[in-house]
């Protein structure tokens, strides 16, 4: 729809009483002058709560400016507003939207991706006193503008902070600038190409779950805050984990490259692993029994080495369905060659294979008595004289 020449029909706002909660505009197109138009729809839809922009494209420079006459202070009971993919053809002339402070004061959560966006000004940020979700993702952020948008007082009441693919680099510089955001207890920063981690980082005190997927990072560190209760360090380079955070409930570590499962004296309270898609090739009931309150473990589509202790493991384990969700058809045998694509629970290796030792102790016995048997042999017949004469 084009919106741009909208005009709102004067109706008496007692004549309409609109239960109308959502209100969405997708391939829309809009100007300063219509977005000034669709603000007097709130007069007639007191219950709106959300309004979503998908798709949209707003041919102007944001100069909203409604007369006295008309002009609206507030979004009545609206809590969500949701802007994905806004085309804006001139954005970098984009007022700083100072005619809106006062519209989004109540709002509660506001989510604007993939739309150009690479500073939230800080007054505006100041503004925004009631904001509790706020997610940036896929935009032009990096730390020198974020500095000004988390400036001192800037979301005052933010819990959630998402800030995926955009264009931060340090993990440290993106912590410590967020330390003014006191009741942060959620950060999602992942598709960020990341520098190497440094040892040591400041965080928002309040910091439960913090999201660094996809991010290249090739080793975790002390940087990592100990108040987390959640960490997602999935699609990345890490070849081992060994950091101690002694409040993790949770961690998703898929799609790296490690060998064996952490040990699981570094995470006391870990209820949940997701580590598919890693190079394990074994597993065993000790390693199992250091994650004391380990009730999920995902750990499908590795290289796992269908050994006779892996399978007696698994064969003397029947509720493993209980633990391992993904069980049995995520875990298929690597190696040996023969098992190769077999499910483990379905694997049987040869009895060769699985009692080695055993049989070389037999073929040893036997050869040992065999020798003490021609020995016998050979004195009771004078097998030695006759072999001399021979010689």
């Amino acid at each position: 729809i084009n919106v741009a020449n909208f005009r709102f029909s004067e109706l008496s706002a007692e004549e309409i009483n609109s239960p109308m909660k959502k209100l969405a505009f997708r391939n829309a197109d809009l100007t300063d002058e219509s977005f000034n138009e669709l603000l007097k729809l709130l007069r007639y839809t007191p219950e709106l709560l959300q309004a979503e922009f998908d798709d949209c494209a707003l041919d102007g420079v944001g100069d909203f400016q409604p007369s006295e006459s008309d002009i609206v202070r507030e979004l009545g009971k609206v809590e969500t507003l949701i802007i994905r993919r806004l085309h804006i053809p001139r954005f970098y002339s984009f007022n700083d939207l100072r005619s809106v402070y006062s519209l989004l004061e109540k709002v509660k959560r506001i989510t604007v991706e993939n739309s150009k966006v690479f500073l939230v000004p800080c007054e505006f940020s100041q503004r925004l006193r009631s904001l509790e979700f706020l997610d940036l993702s896929e935009n032009l952020m990096v730390e020198e503008y974020l500095r000004n948008s988390a400036c001192e007082g800037a979301w005052p009441s933010l819990q959630t902070l998402i800030l995926s693919q955009n264009y931060l680099k340090s993990i440290e510089r993106t912590g410590e600038i967020l330390l003014t955001l006191k009741n942060l207890t959620d950060l999602d920063i992942s598709r960020n190409s990341f520098r190497p981690m440094p040892d040591t980082c400041r965080w928002p005190p309040k910091m439960r779950f913090l999201n660094l997927s996809s991010t290249g990072i090739w080793a975790v560190k002390m940087c990592i805050p100990q108040t987390l209760e959640v960490l997602d360090v999935s699609n990345n380079n890490l070849d081992s984990f060994s950091l101690f955070l002694p409040r993790l409930r949770e961690l998703y570590i898929s799609r790296n490259k490690l060998k064996t499962l952490p040990d699981g004296s570094l995470f006391p309270v870990l209820l949940v692993m997701k580590i598919r898609e890693n190079a394990l090739s074994t597993f065993s009931k000790d390693q199992l029994g250091s994650f004391s309150k380990l009730e999920t473990l995902e750990a499908g589509d590795n290289h796992f080495v269908c050994s006779c202790e892996l399978l007696s493991f698994t064969l003397g384990q029947p509720a493993l369905s209980q633990v391992l969700p993904d069980w049995p058809d995520s875990y298929l045998c690597n190696s040996p060659p023969r098992l190769r694509g077999q499910r483990v629970q379905e694997a049987r290796p040869s009895v060769l294979e699985c009692h080695q030792a055993l049989l070389v102790s037999g073929i040893c016995c036997a050869l040992l008595l065999l020798i003490l048997l021609i020995a016998g042999l050979c004195h009771h017949f004078h097998g030695l004289w006759y072999l001399r004469m021979m010689w």
